[in-house]
């Protein structure tokens, strides 16, 4: 086994160039798929940084249509239901996550966790505030995912109603701002305008999956979160009371399962308890089942499918470089063949002419993978910088030891699998072959016939590469092209940090009517509004009652909710189709009104001109008493948040007489919009100067950022696609290289005996071009399958998409017939005499 290590080194140092190429070939889908492969071992496969994380799960509710929206009866205490209709997985509200956390057997501890958010942090001394990200939990969340602070304790049940707001911070928070003070614990800081105090550090190493960007602090949700969306001023407990409502689901749960129990035994005890609970409220009547799963896979879940899909994408280029090396490799064993019959001859057995072959092709194949890994680690670098930010676990990509591993194992196995085929035919060499040497002899039926199988196969996989990633292209060029509805182009964007303790509802609005004027005064800005939620950030959903029609306060229907200031339809021209838009009359002391969109009026007021009608939306979740909104004008529908999906049923209220939410600025400018900024942050602080500005970007940057994991996924399977198209040329061109150079002595016996330049140009082509014709024969089908795993991907167009396929095609044809060329040039221009000489 030595010798022939010493051996096939020194073959492959004295064919140098026939091992570079080898090595490169390798390299480039050895180090591709590498570097996916971290992708997905760092979302999808590498356990939770927790102890026993497999035990944590999360915990959603499951809401099935109501009886008019299914085509089935549902009702709670139908236990075949769920299999009947699957419903939709929901968050949870806070009545029914107290319950589960009472009533369940199966959990050691259950608790719960809401959104990122943003508060404002003043520093210690007075210093300058500015915004921080923070995160809201219950008591038990750090012992659900069995971490201990490294400093103070972890929250308690008790801490959901301590009116000291209990916060833990952040390691990197506590050494950046507090210098990592060993005295932390006790102190009490300034977090959104009210003092909260510090009972714990976490370690350094903390991290939660879902969050890219760790919170700074972390706070107690009852005191916290709950509390600083107060903007009432109304007591803490009425505000709770309204605020928890059981069809009001705004927070995430886990729980950590106790030692042998299993998901699928805690998930039949939620079930229980849940249609429990559905049959004994009417708020949660249609909402009575809970989906358990672990938390592992309900953060990755959204990327699952791509993630894997682009594995296999490059997997398949992996192939494609393995079929071209095989090639290589056959043609290098005929050249060799005078070498393997003397073995023959001497005496070797088979199976040692086979160890000498693998033995060869395994070390092409590590210092493939090593140059790879090597490669791998720019890959990496490049898959980063297009991955959406919203990727969850980016933060644990790397190429660390189980990738370099993994990559170890593909470089065995690729050596095996490329090496299998040239190994078999050098062990089928006779004696006979050492008396025919001539370049003349054209080698075996059998290899003709595995090289042709190598290039269809190559084509084959190349069409579906190139055909999927077209679908995903057209699919992107689809959605690009859907009318948004509203002109996106010269809007920037911000958001100001203020706090509702220091701006309630009255001052807020005195703020705005302020800061509006000013604004519009900027040369170059053209309008001036705000809204809440901005497009293309996330919605906002609301229940609200009809006048005169039955309104089940238990059942409300619901809607996007809008709150605007005026001229927010003027700045981002959208289409005004009858009655009025707001105006600076539609202040808090006059008669409320709202304003619908089209798919609004057509939704609930169908055959029937809305104008004039009332609506009352339901904000009792912010301790506002019912009101009744006479709606006043109807307004084209915009896409806010997914191209791909058609508007949404939408309401506007004033800002002015629905003072609820933190707003956003939009400013309709001439010209570059981020050219503004200096001049909006000088009337900021000339107001306020403890107000921060974050969140600044430009309606385009905004719809942008919301396409970037289509982008991601499309860029991705887009270079493998062009890679595999590549390597297929390459493949094809060598196969035709080598028929020429093995060919010599019959195309010089063709051109003496009269055959034309032409003609010899033709045969080759032809040759080239009948195996790519089989190849995207065979495609078809694997663009067919590749169709129907991505359809759910597609948008504006079908699974197999004639006029993709037909591109695709064409594509590969003119490739083949590019890769054909060359060779069948250099065979057109042989000359007889000299190609008669090589018997």
């Amino acid at each position: 086994m030595r010798q022939d290590f010493v051996f096939a080194l020194r073959q492959l140092r004295a064919n140098l160039k026939f091992t570079v190429i080898v090595v490169l070939t390798l390299a480039l889908g050895i180090g591709a798929t590498t570097a996916i492969f971290s992708v997905v071992s760092g979302v999808l496969l590498r356990g939770l940084p927790f102890p026993e994380g497999e035990r944590i799960v999360s915990l959603q509710t499951i809401e099935f249509p109501k009886p008019e929206e299914s085509s089935g009866e549902t009702s709670a205490g139908q236990a075949g239901s769920p299999t009947a209709n699957p419903g939709y997985i929901d968050v949870v509200s806070f009545p029914d996550f107290f319950d589960w956390r009472q009533q369940n057997k199966s959990f050691e501890v259950v608790a719960s966790y809401s959104y990122e958010t943003t508060r404002k942090f003043t520093p210690p001394g007075n210093g300058t505030s500015r915004l921080v990200a923070a995160e809201y939990v219950s008591g038990d969340f750090f012992r659900a995912l069995g971490v201990t602070p490294m400093l103070g304790r972890d929250f308690t049940p008790e801490d959901e109603h301590d009116a000291n707001r209990p916060i833990i911070l952040d390691h990197h928070f506590w050494v950046t701002e507090f210098h990592s003070a060993p005295d932390i614990v006790g102190k009490q800081i300034n977090i959104s305008d009210r003092v909260a105090t510090v009972i714990g550090v976490l370690p350094a190493d903390f991290s939660f999956p879902g969050l890219n960007n760790l919170p700074s602090f972390w706070g107690a949700f009852m005191q916290g979160s709950l509390s600083s969306a107060n903007p009432s001023g109304m007591p803490q407990k009425d505000f709770v009371s309204k605020f928890s409502r059981r069809n009001e689901r705004t927070t995430q749960v886990i729980g950590r399962l106790r030692r042998g129990v299993s998901v699928a035994q805690a998930r039949a005890e939620m079930n229980a308890i849940q249609r429990s609970l559905a049959a004994q409220y009417p708020e949660d009547r249609n909402a009575f089942a809970v989906d358990v799963r672990p938390l592992l896979e309900y953060v990755s879940g959204d990327y699952r499918k791509p993630l894997y899909l682009l594995l296999g994408a490059v997997t398949a280029v992996l192939l494609i470089a393995c079929a071209n090396v095989a090639g290589l490799l056959l043609a290098r064993g005929f050249a060799r063949r005078h070498e393997f019959s003397v073995r023959v001859a001497l005496g070797a057995k088979p199976v040692l002419i086979v160890r000498q072959v693998l033995i060869e092709s395994t070390l092409l194949a590590l210092c493939g993978g090593a140059v790879g890994v090597a490669l791998a680690f720019v890959l990496l670098k490049t898959v980063l910088v297009l991955a959406p930010a919203n990727l969850p676990r980016i933060n644990n990509v790397q190429i660390d030891a189980s990738v370099l591993a993994f990559a170890f194992v593909v470089s065995i196995v690729t050596g095996m699998l490329f090496g299998v085929f040239p190994a078999w035919k050098a062990a089928r060499s006779d004696a006979s072959g050492m008396w025919r040497a001539g370049r003349g002899i054209s080698g075996g039926r059998s290899e003709h016939r595995l090289r042709a199988i190598f290039v269809i196969a190559e084509t084959a996989i190349s069409l579906a590469l190139v055909g999927g990633s077209g679908l995903l292209i057209s699919s992107f060029a689809e959605t690009m092209r859907v009318p948004l509805g509203f002109d996106s182009h010269h809007v920037l964007i911000f958001r100001l940090g203020m706090s509702y303790v220091e701006f309630p509802n009255d001052k807020a609005r005195l703020f705005f009517r302020q800061l509006f004027p000013q604004l519009a005064a900027i040369p170059g800005v053209e309008a001036v509004t705000s809204a809440y939620p901005v497009p293309f950030s996330y919605t906002n959903s609301s229940r609200f009652a009809i006048a005169g029609k039955p309104n089940d306060p238990n059942d409300l229907p619901s809607s996007d909710r809008v709150t605007v200031e005026p001229q927010f339809f003027e700045t981002l021209r959208i289409p005004l189709l009858k009655g009025r838009t707001f105006d600076v009359r539609d202040d808090w002391n006059a008669k409320r009104v709202a304003i619908v969109n089209r798919e609004f009026a057509r939704a609930y007021f169908p055959n029937e001109d809305p104008i004039g009608r009332s609506i009352q939306p339901d904000f009792g979740e912010f301790g506002e008493n019912p009101t009744w909104y006479e709606i006043v004008g109807v307004v084209a529908g915009i896409h806010s948040v997914d191209l791909t999906m058609p508007p949404e049923p939408t309401f506007f209220l004033p800002y002015e007489q629905a003072t609820i939410s933190p707003q956003g600025v939009m400013l309709r400018v001439s010209g570059d919009p981020h050219a503004y900024m200096n001049s909006v942050r000088s009337i900021v602080d000339g107001l306020h100067r403890d107000v921060p500005i974050f969140a600044v970007q430009t309606m385009d940057e905004n719809i942008h950022d919301s396409m970037t994991s289509d982008r991601f996924e499309v860029a991705l399977l887009s270079c493998f696609g062009a890679a595999a198209l590549l390597l297929a040329a390459v493949g094809l061109y060598a196969a035709l290289s080598e028929m020429v150079a093995r060919r010599t002595f019959e195309i010089g016996l063709r051109v003496a005996l009269g055959a034309q330049q032409d003609d010899v140009f033709r045969l080759i082509v032809r040759r080239g071009l009948m195996l790519a014709v089989v190849g995207l024969v065979v495609g078809i089908g694997g663009f067919a399958i590749f169709g129907r795993v991505v359809a759910d991907m597609l948008y504006g167009v079908r699974a197999f998409e004639p006029s993709v396929v037909a591109l695709a095609c064409g594509v590969m044809l003119v490739v083949a017939f590019a890769a054909s060329a060359a060779p069948a040039w250099r065979g057109a221009r042989l000359e007889p005499a000299e190609a008669l000489r090589e018997e």
